[in-house]
Order: C-alpha cells, then structure tokens, then sequence
C-alpha cells in the first residue's frame, strides 16, 4: 500500500430499512407480491417500522394470507398511533374493517375497526383516507344492511372527494359501488355505465 493512501472502510452491502421498502413498494407495484413481501420482512428486521408493515400487509392480502394480513395491518395501526399518524393509522383500520369481513366473516369486529377510523378521521374529511371510509360504509350497506340507496349516496360523496383530492383509486372505487347499487336496485343499464 503506497504511503499516504487511505483505504476506504468496508461498506456494509445490507440495504437500508428504507431502501428495503421503497424496493417492496414497487414490487407491489409490478404485481410481485412474494418478492414484496420478502421485502418489507427484510425492512422489519431489528424494528417494528409502520410503513413496512402496511405493505406487508398489502402484499400478504395480494397473496390471499389472511393471518399474515390481520397481523401486519394491526401492528402498522399501533405503530402509526404510536408516532401520531391518525391518518396512517386511520388507513389500516379501514383496511381492518374490510380484512375482518372478508377473512372471518366478523362483523362486530369490523364495525369497530369501522368506528376507529372515523374516530381518526374527524376533522380530515378532505382526505383520501375519508374518501376510503366513504367506500367502506358504502360497502357494509350494501352487502351488509342491503340498503343500495344508502351505498348510491356514500358512493358518490366518496367519488367527488376522491377528484377533489385528486386520487383516482377513490374515485373509481366508488363509482363502481355506486354502479353496483344501481344494479342492485334494478336501474342496470345506468348502474352498468359506472361499472364499465
């Protein structure tokens, strides 16, 4: 070694937690659910990280695991409480309301993850996560209280909010609710126009 010289110091080839999510995060996108999973695991390696949870618990629902789903958007609700991200915290329970439906068929359980967000919510109702409470009420009164008139109008708040705060995945959600309202109640040709 020439005098003079330094050597630079052995860099650790590990990827940082948030380099890990951010490489989770599009492999979600890309549709790779086990390699985003694999991901946001590595990211959670050491600490419990909120935002890796939620996309372990996106990539697990993409993967139909119920159980790895239930516990990763429970622990992303704590974690985000806990560093006072009401709408963070707010997103997993709307995810929660509708996991506990879909997954064991717990209504109660549902309805309550349902009142938390609203909890959260109040006083952010110029939100995409408001928006995403707006679809999941309209969701339980049509497929839960069979109520389509109640789901057609919580349906179309939800869309004006979602082009108001400029999130399509609001918007389309809820049009489509709304169409399927429409269907329900016997307009099809109307109600099949927002489900196209």
């Amino acid at each position: 070694m020439a005098r003079g010289r330094t050597v630079d110091p052995v860099v650790s080839q590990h990827p940082s937690p948030d380099a890990l999510i951010e490489a989770g995060r599009t492999a979600l996108a890309s549709g790779s659910w086990e390699e985003a999973r694999a991901q946001f695991v590595a990211a959670l390696e050491g600490a419990e990280r909120a935002e890796a949870l939620e996309g372990l618990g996106l990539a697990a629902w993409w993967l139909d695991d119920g159980a790895l789903t239930l516990d990763a958007r429970e622990r992303a609700y704590r974690a985000y409480r806990e560093k006072g991200d009401a709408l963070g915290a707010a997103r997993m329970a709307i995810w929660l309301t509708w996991d506990y439906l879909a997954f064991r068929a717990e209504f109660a359980v549902a309805s309550g993850w349902l009142e938390r967000a609203r909890r959260l919510l109040e006083g952010r109702e110029r939100t995409a996560e408001y928006g995403w409470l707006l679809v999941r009420e309209g969701e339980i009164e049509i497929f839960r209280r069979h109520d389509p008139r109640a789901a057609q109008q919580l349906a179309r708040r939800a869309a004006e909010l979602g082009r108001e705060v400029g999130d399509p995945g609001v918007e389309m959600n809820a049009l489509a609710l709304e169409g399927l309202a429409l269907v329900t109640e016997g307009r099809v040709a109307e109600g099949m126009r927002r489900l196209d």
